[in-house]
């Protein structure tokens, strides 16, 4: 499956990969991509390769003819994945990109990748410096905990005039994963994920509407909560994550393992709040 990450930037694209992709994968994908790429001169790209499997022998023809024809309009591609043959793509690469460069790197490297496609440099000042927030991720799962955390961020960011987006990730359907037997048609996971986008866009309308909420942004990404989440943190430089978490116990018994993923590897800062009521 091939989707978009929502970025900050008007000049980068983010695009995550998982699974063994299809030629019905990249047939959904490509004029999306395409016209993406028609509104600028030269792009930055990370693409993040989530439990990636490859390609089918259409859909690889689909990505060398993509890459061949698009070769000159790319300033910089980074590529985050978390196997050594996936390292071996950037260096095979690296020959068909006469005009940008290529890097690889590592998963728990992602806020590394992001530095070099924005050229980010840290001085002692930035250090030092305390900005207001700007934009803050309120992540949801529709449970009464992620409402009153939700609440909690429409706050915060009314406070500080800040942009508030709550985030949503959707259930993903791998071929591995269905117990099904094989040959499946791709088309049947491509299906399944878009029931599962669509459901949690219609709970995200509902949840607008129940908690009158106004002027706020909501996304739905497919894909692991955490890795979701982070993610769309740094393609957004997003300032805060606010997460709800059940408030009976000490903090270190109360995270998740989504709540847990986030506070260890999040480069913004990283709010957890409380809830005592029963989901």
């Amino acid at each position: 499956m091939l989707q978009f990450i929502p970025v900050a930037e008007d000049n980068m694209i983010a695009i995550r990969a998982t699974g063994k992709l299809s030629h019905e994968d990249y047939q959904q994908f490509l004029p999306k991509l395409e016209s993406r790429l028609a509104s600028i001169d030269k792009v930055s790209v990370l693409f993040e390769l989530d439990d990636f499997r490859g390609w089918e022998l259409e859909a690889a023809k689909d990505d060398f003819k993509f890459g061949m024809s698009h070769k000159n309009d790319f300033e910089r591609i980074a590529l985050v994945g978390d196997k050594p043959w996936e390292r071996w793509m950037a260096l095979l690469a690296k020959p068909f990109m006469p005009g940008g460069e290529i890097r690889y790197f590592d998963r728990r490297d992602l806020q590394q990748a992001w530095d070099w496609l924005r050229q980010k440099k840290n001085t002692e000042e930035d250090v030092r410096k305390i900005t207001p927030y700007a934009h803050i991720i309120a992540a949801i799962d529709f449970s009464a905990t992620s409402r009153h955390a939700a609440l909690r961020a429409r706050e915060i960011a009314d406070y500080f005039s800040a942009e508030l987006t709550l985030l949503y990730a959707a259930p993903e359907t791998m071929m591995y994963q269905t117990g099904l037997e094989l040959p499946v048609d791709p088309g049947y996971f491509i299906e399944q994920d878009a029931m599962f986008r669509k459901s949690g866009e219609a709970q995200m309308a509902q949840l607008l509407d129940d908690l009158k909420l106004q002027n706020v942004s909501t996304e739905v990404i497919t894909g692991e909560p955490s890795s979701v989440i982070l993610s769309y943190a740094e393609a957004q430089n997003t300032d805060l994550i606010v997460l709800g978490v059940t408030g009976h116990r000490g903090l270190v018994h109360l995270l998740g393992s989504t709540a847990r993923g986030v506070q260890n590897k999040a480069r913004c800062e990283v709010l957890t709040v409380p809830f005592k009521g029963a989901d």
